[in-house]
């Protein structure tokens, strides 16, 4: 309000200045004819705005001054916009968004995921899950044979059990 009040005032200052310039150029030259002046425009102001004009040109100014530095204060009155009205035509839900949009995120995972990963090797769904379940069984059967073989009582018994082992991995091995 007190910054409209120094606005209004500076504007009326500086009117009033252009009046005074444009009165003494005509009294320093008498003898040339001057077109008439045109008429000031006129802003057509509410009654309401006029109030609030004149009510803030009655306030007190806000700011102080400082011979140090000179300081600009703007104070901005403006409705702030709703999201509505950000993403006014936009169809949130099924369109594209304006100006473009850079990539999907598909797009940029694709982008960003090395190729390697992709690849199988030449190794299908089917040997996958063959060599899964050898190597549980493999793993299984080897930790019963430790178990035992930790166990056993005698050398003899323990030789059975490696011989036993033996012959579970040379059967993995396809032997």
């Amino acid at each position: 309000m007190r910054l409209r009040r120094l606005a209004a005032a500076t504007l009326v200052s500086l009117a009033l200045v252009g009046q005074t310039a444009v009165r003494a150029a005509s009294v320093q030259q008498p003898s040339v004819p001057t077109p008439p002046a045109p008429a000031p425009p006129t802003v057509p102001v509410s009654e309401a705005e006029f109030r609030r004009i004149k009510e803030a040109l009655g306030n007190e100014p806000n700011f102080n001054i400082n011979d140090d530095q000179l300081k600009f204060y703007v104070r901005v009155l403006a409705k702030q916009p709703s999201f509505a009205e950000w993403v006014k035509g936009y169809d949130l839900m099924n369109g594209p968004t304006k100006r473009g949009n850079p990539m999907t995120h598909q797009e940029f995972l694709t982008l960003v995921t090395p190729k390697e990963i992709y690849s199988s090797g030449g190794i299908t769904g089917k040997e996958m899950v063959t060599v899964a379940v050898t190597n549980w069984l493999g793993q299984t059967l080897l930790k019963k044979a430790f178990e035992e073989l930790r166990n056993a009582k005698n050398e003899s018994e323990a030789q059975e059990i490696r011989d036993r082992i033996n012959r579970e991995l040379s059967a993995l091995r396809g032997e």
